[in-house]
């Protein structure tokens, strides 16, 4: 899988410091590298045509007779996406949802296409696109962190630390002693859930994966550092 955004050795960036007589604190702010883990389309068929007014009719026969069209119809279109090569599971589109609607509508058959990115999916869309009656759409994405991709960050995080506490200790003519402490800024854009709803593709405010990505990646962590004459 290919990944994504800045390479994992990219340097990290300090902004803001606090400088007392005994100690420096910098604010660090880098970034993660993640990479696609896999993306799920959804498609559906919905009958194109109008279905003429019949106050006498049995609506509840009239929606599981455009039910099973679109069962038809998405049966054939498996078919050809698995000739294709992509991965199709055919489901519902009731899911886990538990809502209760005066006028329920039954549940839809839905086709999931599973691929490894985005790019692996335009040349379905451009297949597909302009058929009466489907509708598709981008429904999940889910990311993946390179193996000790967080380890090689925050190692990157402390060194650029380090580095500039140090340069700053020299200009006011002290020297930097041992680290005291190392922690995450108290006040967070994200907590530990919103990010996993991003990385998951949960998290609707950012319905590009790509900017999920961007959101979800992002870093920053306080290092002080003591302060010796």
């Amino acid at each position: 899988m290919r990944l994504l955004l800045l390479p994992l050795l990219a340097p990290a960036a300090a902004f803001g410091q606090v400088m007392t007589d005994q100690f420096i604190e910098l604010t660090v702010h880098d970034t993660v590298p993640l990479r696609f883990g896999e993306v799920v389309y959804e498609l559906r068929w919905t009958d194109p045509g109008d279905q003429p007014y019949d106050e006498n009719a049995d609506w509840e026969k009239v929606q599981r007779q455009m039910a099973e069209r679109a069962d038809r119809e998405l049966a054939k279109l498996e078919k050809e996406l698995r000739g294709m090569g992509h991965r199709v599971e055919r489901t519902t589109d009731a899911g886990d949802d538990l809502s209760l609607a005066l006028y329920a509508q039954p549940p839809q058959p839905v086709l999931r296409v599973t691929a490894a990115d985005q790019e692996a999916l335009k040349p379905m869309v451009a297949a597909l696109r302009g058929r009466p009656g489907l509708e598709g759409h981008l429904a999940s994405w889910r990311f993946e962190q390179p193996e000790g991709a967080q380890t090689a960050v925050l190692q990157a995080m402390f060194n650029t630390a380090e580095q500039r506490a140090r340069a700053i200790a020299a200009l006011a003519g002290r020297k930097l002693g041992k680290l005291l402490a190392a922690h995450e800024p108290e006040a967070k854009e994200a907590g530990l859930f919103e990010l996993l709803h991003l990385l998951e593709g949960r998290d609707r405010s950012a319905d590009d994966p790509v900017q999920a990505t961007l959101m979800a990646r992002q870093r920053s962590m306080v290092f002080r550092f003591a302060l010796m004459d």
